[in-house]
């Protein structure tokens, strides 16, 4: 994400302290005309919002979406489920009726489940005719498989529900819900009998958990100290460990946009980089982050790895010296 982006993501959470929702019955009217970075924002704001269980933020911000026609189907689902998160269904099954795109037939589905209202969710979610009947309505969303999952784990399709949450964990290991997804695929090991394998997703399940709670927590420390790097270089570090380098760069920028001296993560960006294969742009990392504080541990062992990479092994040697020195202690 880019820092014009992230720019417009900071606006769109500070838009909570405006006015409140409209009543219901306010008369549609012209939408306003929002540029494709003004949506992305507050697609990203409203996500964000929903997973922090926070969904007034999104009320008060998008207090426009009932008012207006045309409204970006993303963000008319994301306010509808916080309308039903806050006890509105009637208002947001109505806004759910302004098309047949996925994000707002998924929103519906998500409500149909929470309503037990299983079959209709199913149907919502599944293409009711032709030879690919009874597959996912929408193949390219991984939300469609959780729900479809959810969907057919509810109504004792074991199997079923066990394959389309198979699939929904391959394509969205991290997705918020990925935890809940691995609780219910345990569920089916167990009942088919595999000990064996229900081990192994129980293991996978509580990793998951413990690593959203992390990520949840940093989260919810970024809002309280959006100024401080800190917060955003824990979020880099979780990405980090969880080989996602790209995401880890994102929110390592980030908090050297906030202090280009914060020198652990200028530290950790020279690691970024030689784990993304830039390493040219890994040993300028690593020499900014010693002249930033010539007492950093980690630098030393990217040195380290980068001089042993490029077949230099005494300088490798003396980097790796240098580190454990420093009370470094992990294996090039």
């Amino acid at each position: 994400m880019t820092a014009v982006l992230f720019a417009h993501v900071v606006a769109a959470i500070a838009l909570t302290a405006q006015a409140p929702a409209p009543p219901a019955t306010t008369p549609a009217r012209v939408t306003t005309m929002r540029d494709t970075t003004e949506i992305a924002a507050l697609r990203a704001a409203w996500r964000e919002a929903l997973e922090l269980d926070v969904p007034s933020e999104i009320l008060t911000a998008g207090a426009w979406v009932e008012r207006e026609v045309s409204v970006d189907p993303e963000l008319t689902a994301l306010y509808a489920r916080a309308l039903h998160a806050s006890g509105e269904d009637e208002r947001a099954r109505k806004l759910l009726t302004r098309g047949e795109s996925a994000p707002l037939v998924l929103a519906a589905a998500r409500i149909a489940l929470d309503a037990d209202e299983i079959a209709r969710a199913a149907k919502l979610l599944t293409i009711a005719e032709g030879p690919t009947a009874g597959t996912p309505r929408f193949p390219d969303e991984s939300e469609c498989w959780l729900l479809l999952g959810r969907a057919k784990a509810r109504a004792g399709q074991t199997s079923r529900a066990e394959s389309n949450l198979a699939e929904f964990v391959k394509r969205a290991p991290w997705h918020v819900e990925a935890p809940q997804a691995w609780f219910l695929l345990v569920d089916a090991a167990r009942a088919r009998g595999d000990a064996a394998e229900a081990q192994r997703r129980e293991s996978t399940r509580a990793k998951s958990a413990e690593w959203h709670a992390f990520y949840r927590a940093r989260r919810v420390q970024v809002r309280a100290s959006p100024a401080e790097p800190l917060p955003r270089y824990g979020l880099a570090q979780l990405w980090f460990a969880a080989g996602e380098f790209t995401s880890a760069r994102r929110e390592v920028e980030r908090a050297l946009e906030l202090d280009a001296r914060f020198c652990r993560g200028l530290e950790l960006d020279a690691e970024i980089a030689r784990r993304l294969g830039e390493l040219e742009r890994a040993r300028l990392g690593c020499a900014a982050a010693l002249a930033c504080d010539a007492e950093l541990v980690e630098v030393h062992l990217t040195l380290a790895r980068l001089a042993r990479d490029a077949g230099e092994s005494q300088t490798a040697a003396q980097h790796l010296e240098r580190y454990r020195r420093l009370g470094g202690t992990r294996e090039p």
